[in-house]
């Protein structure tokens, strides 16, 4: 089967596993990655004979709750409610089926597990061509916005690869820049780890000027999405897909779950039960933490 015909058959797989947006790029270094010293600077220290790098999207810009106005509902985010938090996985296992039922090796990026995170999935997705890397560092998509949650595959198969990179549209804009409460995108285009809200409230230590800037987070944040131009109408009338459309109608069953005092109520067996497909990887004790700092906020509404 030639490169064109193979890459339309998995285009076709993904259509059928509610991908949104696809791109296939080359296997080879990324020189520019930041962090040296990871194997996903380089798909081919994953897999030696990588001929190809298939990047996916799943749209998400419609999977919210409308309660997160309210101080007393805990806040989280089109991510964190999307169950794609460490990377879009289960929606990839067909495909990576299919090329390895083909003769081929295919390898599948997972953040859920250790070692499983195995690319640059923005980086990546930029090469592909799914879009540009914006000011906040995230992947911008003329027709998602940020709202893409990614996925990818490394294989040794040679495939057709998607075309022109697009341009950088962030042009003059600093809105993310001067928006962030924590001031982790001081440079542009470049996340402070160390700073920033999302990160930190899945971590053990929570500075006062987070906690202070939090309100009623109780897991990641869209601060800087909200205000970027690029998803302005995603927030006001997001696209209808059909993973979107699954998703809100499964987030609806749980939504009372999110007013603060059930939150206080859970036990670590509830909160595995509960939150456990969202597979965010954030433990109980945290998770307990973020929520007790949410009612303190509340109180002070």
């Amino acid at each position: 089967m030639g490169d064109k015909m193979l890459s339309e058959e998995i285009k076709n797989i993904a259509e059928s596993s509610l991908i949104d947006a696809i791109g296939f790029t080359d296997a080879s270094e990324f020189s520019n990655y930041m962090l040296k010293q990871s194997k996903r600077r380089d798909p081919k220290l994953t897999l030696p004979q990588a001929k190809s790098i298939i990047i996916f999207g799943i749209y998400i810009g419609g999977i919210t709750m409308p309660e997160w106005d309210d101080p007393w509902y805990g806040r989280t985010s089109r991510l964190y409610l999307s169950g794609f938090f460490l990377d879009v996985v289960k929606p990839l296992k067909p495909i990576a089926e299919y090329l390895i039922g083909m003769g081929y090796k295919a390898q599948i990026c997972d953040g859920s597990i250790d070692g499983g995170s195995i690319l640059p999935l923005k980086i990546a997705a930029v090469r592909a061509g799914l879009g540009w890397q914006g000011k906040h560092s995230l992947l911008i998509s003329k027709k998602y916005g940020t709202f893409l949650t990614l996925g990818g595959i490394i294989t040794d198969t040679e495939l057709e690869h998607t075309g022109e990179r697009e341009p950088n549209r962030c042009h003059k804009c600093t809105e993310c820049q001067k928006v962030c409460p924590v001031d982790a995108l001081h440079d542009p285009y470049i996340l402070n780890r160390e700073k920033c809200m999302s990160n930190l409230l899945a971590e053990e230590s929570l500075p006062q000027e987070v906690v202070a800037a939090m309100e009623n987070r109780i897991g990641d944040c869209e601060i800087c999405q909200n205000t970027c131009p690029w998803n302005r109408r995603h927030l006001e009338n997001p696209l209808n897909t059909k993973m979107t459309n699954f998703l809100q109608n499964k987030i609806n069953k749980f939504r009372e779950t999110f007013y603060l005092q059930n939150l206080c109520k859970l036990s670590e067996i509830d909160y595995k039960a509960v939150f456990g497909s969202l597979n965010t990887g954030i433990p109980y004790h945290i998770f307990k933490r973020n929520i007790d700092l949410a009612l303190e906020n509340a109180k002070r509404v």
